[in-house]
């Protein structure tokens, strides 16, 4: 176990938003949580899965929700209503503790991302180590997306928080797509964010069905890309290097849209690359909350579970989908998928079948 500091949690959080694939939560929100914690003199330690005991007690704190504004009629009912002082994923925590009654020992990141600065603060909220791994290995639009559904892990009891101080228990659930549908309209109801603190387990259990590792790699990801531009070196090659990932093509933002469907946001990026082919030229990329596919024409160069991501081609930064705008020059990568996400059980819960494609079209053609 080692303490954390604050140049590694904000190499981790850097790392995590470019596996974050567009979504996963805002980076800039998650730095400045962090900051002030640090700031405040508390700090955050990272145990290795292999460290954690059979026995302790393991859960996963996050929130859920849309960047979209809640409905008018929503949000002139919450504006009636105080704040609760405590952050929504802190608060979710405690109220499944409180159930349970047994306090949490350990807990782990529900995905990868802004997200994770939930989990961090959680971590040093409730006194406990974070630990370096987490359940997806990346961001992903749904509840179900989850390696402790490859697994077998039930989600329930889960609790949910939102800012205004209501906590709700979900003592049990028929399956871990009916419990998106439960936290979803929860979240819908208090302004389009609630905290989620769900699949409690054993550590034991825990080692089997979490992917290790990934906060360490979002570290050396993070980490490297500072430095390339500390270095005046290219901060893309720099994050291709240290996270295995490959190039799809750079080049300049031409249209960027996005619309609320159903409590996620979808839509589109186009990336004209100044290819002299025309099959070439041009790199789309859509997404629910996450980049789901990417073309280069007609053709599909990366679909998930792998990973997509686009970058600021100068920075190496992270652009969330709903920050990408016309005129931004990009670089757009892709990354392995995590192997549990590769098995058969994985492709059915997040494979091309989740967007409505064959199973036969994972993996895409690789160049």
């Amino acid at each position: 176990m080692r303490t954390l500091q604050l140049q590694e949690v904000e190499d981790i959080l850097h790392g995590a938003c470019i596996f974050g694939t567009g979504g996963g939560g805002s980076l800039s929100e998650g730095l400045d949580l962090v900051r002030s914690l640090y700031a405040e003199g508390k700090r955050v330690s990272l145990v290795p899965l292999d460290e954690v005991g059979d026995d302790w007690l393991v859960a996963s704190p996050y929130y859920v929700g849309s960047v979209a504004p809640p409905d008018e009629e929503v949000a002139r009912r919450l504006s009636r209503l105080p704040m609760a002082e405590a952050h929504v994923s802190t608060l979710a925590a405690r109220a499944l503790e409180a159930y349970l009654a047994r306090p949490l020992q350990a807990v782990v990141a529900t995905e990868l991302g802004g997200n994770t600065a939930c989990a961090i603060e959680a971590a040093i909220s409730l006194g406990v180590p974070l630990i370096d791994a987490d359940p997806a290995g990346r961001a992903v639009p749904d509840l179900a997306h989850t390696t402790f559904h490859i697994f077998g892990v039930s989600i329930s009891p889960f609790a949910l928080a939102n800012r205004y101080g209501d906590t709700l228990i979900v003592t049990d659930t028929v399956n871990h797509g009916h419990a998106e549908q439960i936290a979803r309209s929860f979240a819908t109801i208090s302004g389009n964010l609630a905290g989620v603190c769900d699949h409690p387990v054993d550590g034991r259990r825990l080692r089997q069905s979490v992917i290790p590792g990934t906060l360490s790699q979002a570290e050396r990801v993070g980490q490297a890309r500072r430095l390339a531009c500390e270095e005046g070196k290219s901060p893309v090659a720099a994050v291709i290097k240290a996270g295995g990932g490959r190039l799809l093509g750079e080049g300049v933002v031409r249209e960027a849209r996005w619309r609320e469907a159903g409590g996620f946001i979808e839509g589109e990026v186009i990336i004209d690359t100044g290819e002299s082919s025309p099959a070439a030229s041009q790199l789309s990329i859509w997404f629910r909350n996450e980049h789901m596919i990417a073309r280069r024409g007609e053709e599909i160069v990366s679909i998930i579970p792998e990973l997509i991501t686009i970058l600021d081609r100068n920075t190496g930064m992270p652009i969330l989908n709903p920050d990408c705008q016309a005129g931004m020059e990009v670089a757009v990568l892709t990354f392995p998928a995590p192997a549990a996400w590769e098995s058969e059980r994985g492709l059915g819960i997040f494979g091309p079948e989740y967007i409505g494609l064959d199973r036969s079209t994972y993996p895409a053609q690789k160049e």
